[in-house]
């Protein structure tokens, strides 16, 4: 029986897996004002079990209207790509096997053969080139002489105080003596996901001259990223991350200090002010503005942004183009905006004219697109009828590629065309150029997207969810109810796999936005300060109460719990407070023990989020974080700091953990930990598991080789296919 579940389930997976994901899509201008769109896609390839990376190619007249496609090629060995302003080289890293080992290189193509290949493991310049977006760069030059682009920083090379050498040496290798006993010296690094990012440098590399530079003109308590040619083609824009002896977790998180830097004549000048996060720096096509995104560093891992400019000509005090908003402002057309969210900004994003900056960002339970009018300040939203997410890919000569999908639709490519002297330039001519490859519509899938707003005096009262499933007879569908991680995230209209699979076979799902969550403004993000385990589980309470009054098709008796990262933390709190109302729980990665957690964490000042205000000032030593103080050296320990303090400290964290409730557990439970993962380590979990089961609640922990994410397509499908059979076991 349960091989017969197990197949079925599979079916399923594999059908919709076959759509894939839409990640970038570059476009071109050709002749007689048409364009090219190059859309890049990841395909699950289960028989692989690794995703591969393909392009395909559309070709448009003036009016958007299809000219020819090409067939899918294969890309999977490219890592990064950056075409030259004018369209005549295309730069490509590559990661290949060569000689039976792993190495980079870079390959400079035009559009009739390979000009150049470089091999960077035989100019050994420096370590890895970084492709992951939180630092990389990979920009030609305007005179398509040099790219620029960021890697690791070549370390002195070090081995065992034995080790038996030749007795003769030539003078070669007296200059590059190793230091001994030196390869197991301690490395700090940025955390989750960016395991083996220690010190970064910038690069050069010189076409005509055959030549790697990696620059030294960047102080040694910075780590550059995102770097950019400024328009003379001569200087350098980029972000530098302020250096501490302890590197905080960076993947997830927009609160770590860093600034917008200007290099000139080999002089690092910093463009912004200390006590704010910066990233994503873009200059307008005429070279007269720089963009950039900022936040001011507070204890929320992830914050409503700013949208800074600066006329780069004179170097004036960079003006805000986009403020903070802490509910909603009203805009062009009466619509309202609760603020940007964005983690960072499409690499091209100005119109043609270099007046107005395009933008994506969640707003309530959808991605909405934007334009912004550098004169007036006046923001409108891109026309998007039909309600989807639509996220911007890029912009190209007023023509802008578009990523739109739901719930219930994979990603489509969509092009659209901006008229900025239209009567309206909100409303784009667009096109959709895509389709599913499978018919989603056969499983009858519907969602829904509900606001719910409390009768309370609460400081913020409103949250929303959004149910995606079937429509069947009274008290028949059995519900899994999902609150995301963060717990700054959120549920935004997008094609999840996971949840597809769930709804096609017959459960509800419901997707929590708990007050915390992005795009709802600021406030909202700071309300659960100091209220986590206790805001977000009432908000989930009051979402799943409220579904099973909306929606008579839900079964009461049936409700299980599924979530990773805090949305496992909030699961937790949830089967340990209201027992009785859950059959099934299936936890990833979950927050457990915030006061055992916090000093092995890679970001130990989020767990300051269980604390109210008050306490966080009180305890903000404790976490020696600059972020929190504001300060740009690293706050000591004041004389009135005491043993006593700390144990206050920890009874404060551990009050807001689900571990105080585990004795009131009945519900089943499944946990995947990851045994990688430096967000939350498995301890956690496997804490959990220990707890329930000596009380004799039936349990199952599976440990797979990832990181926190437990995104590897073979962890995926395990995954989805074990929750389904654990919930359908117990009760769902």
């Amino acid at each position: 029986m349960a091989s017969a579940k197990a197949d079925k389930i599979l079916d399923v997976y594999k059908e919709l897996s076959k759509n894939p994901i839409l990640t970038s899509a570059e476009i071109t201008p050709t002749v007689k004002r048409g364009i090219k769109v190059e859309s890049v896609w990841l395909q699950r390839n289960l028989e692989r079990r690794k995703k591969q990376k393909f392009i395909r190619d559309f070709s448009f007249d003036s009016e958007l209207e299809l000219l020819a496609e090409s067939f899918p090629s294969d890309i999977t060995s490219e890592v990064s790509k950056i075409s030259s302003n004018d369209d005549t080289i295309k730069a490509i890293l590559r990661d290949v096997t060569a000689d039976g080992k792993s190495k980079q290189f870079i390959e400079i193509w035009d559009k009739k053969h390979l000009i150049k290949s470089y091999d960077l493991s035989a100019f050994d310049v420096h370590g890895d080139v970084y492709s992951e977006p939180t630092f990389s760069a990979f920009q030609l030059s305007p005179d398509n002489k040099r790219l620029l682009y960021v890697a690791e920083k070549k370390l002195k090379k070090s081995e065992p105080f034995y080790k038996q050498k030749s007795k003769h040496k030539n003078k070669k290798c007296e200059e590059e003596e190793p230091t001994r006993g030196a390869e197991y010296v301690f490395k700090p690094e940025w955390g989750e996901q960016l395991v083996g990012k220690h010190r970064s440098v910038v690069v050069i590399l010189d076409i005509n001259e055959d030549t790697i530079v990696s620059l030294d003109s960047i102080p040694d308590d910075y780590f550059p990223g995102q770097v950019i040619w400024a328009p003379n083609g001569v200087d350098i824009v980029g972000v530098a991350y302020k250096l501490y002896p302890r590197y905080l977790g960076l993947k997830f998180c927009t609160n770590r200090e860093s600034y917008i830097f200007h290099l000139k004549d080999n002089i690092f000048r910093k463009l912004t002010a200390q006590s704010d996060s910066c990233r994503s720096p873009r200059f307008s096509p005429d070279g007269n503005y720089l963009v950039w995104l900022e936040r001011t560093i507070s204890t929320a891992h992830h914050h409503v942004q700013r949208l800074m400019y600066l006329k780069w000509n004179t170097l004036e005090t960079p003006v805000v183009l986009i403020d903070t908003v802490q509910d909603v402002m009203i805009i062009s057309k009466n619509k309202k905006f609760h603020g940007l969210y964005n983690q960072s900004l499409t690499k091209r994003c100005w119109s043609d004219d270099s007046k107005y900056v395009f933008f994506s960002t969640p707003q309530r339970s959808t991605i909405k697109s934007y334009m912004i009018d550098l004169d007036t300040k006046l923001i409108t939203e891109i026309d998007n009828p039909n309600g989807a997410s639509l996220s911007i890919l890029d912009v190209n000569k007023n023509h802008i590629s578009f990523a739109k999908f739901t719930p219930i639709q994979p990603s489509q490519l969509v092009i659209g065309k901006f008229d900025p002297h239209g009567p309206d330039v909100g409303k784009l001519l667009m096109k959709n150029c895509t389709n599913p490859l499978t018919d989603i519509n056969k499983y009858n899938l519907m969602y829904e997207n509900v606001e719910f707003m409390y009768d309370n005096n609460d400081t913020v009262k409103d949250f929303n969810f959004t149910y995606l499933g079937k429509q069947q007879s009274e008290k028949s569908m059995p519900l899994i109810a999902i609150a995301h991680g963060g717990p700054h995230s959120v549920f935004s209209n997008e094609f999840n796999l996971s949840h597809a699979v769930f709804a096609s076979l017959g459960f509800g799902v419901l997707l929590i936005n708990y007050r915390g969550s992005t795009g709802l403004g600021g406030n909202s993000i700071e309300y659960i300060l100091g209220r986590v385990g206790e805001s977000d589980v009432l908000d989930c309470v009051t979402a799943i109460n409220t579904a099973m009054k909306k929606y008579p098709w839900l079964d009461p008796q049936r409700v299980s719990l599924c979530g990773g990262s805090h949305g496992g933390f909030i699961n937790a709190h949830l089967s340990g407070q209201y027992p009785e109302m859950f059959k099934a729980v299936v936890i990833r990665n979950p927050v457990i023990d915030l006061a055992a957690m916090f000093t092995i964490t890679d970001i130990p000042d989020c767990r300051r989020s269980a604390l109210t205000v008050d306490e966080r000032i009180k305890f903000r030593h404790w976490f020696k974080c600059p972020g929190e103080t504001g300060n740009s050296a690293i706050a000591t320990l004041p004389e009135t700091s005491s043993p006593s303090e700390y144990t206050e400290l920890l009874k404060k964290l551990l009050n807001h953990s689900p571990i105080l409730h585990a004795d009131k557990v009945k519900a089943p439970t499944l946990i995947a930990l990851g045994s990688n993962d430096l967000r939350v380590p498995p301890s956690q979990g496997k804490l959990w598991y220990y707890r329930i089961s000596a009380n004799n609640v039936p349990a199952k922990v599976y440990v797979y080789d990832d990181n926190h994410s437990l995104s590897k397509d073979e962890v995926e499908i395990d995954f989805v296919i074990n929750t389904v059979l654990w919930i359908s076991e117990h009760g769902g």
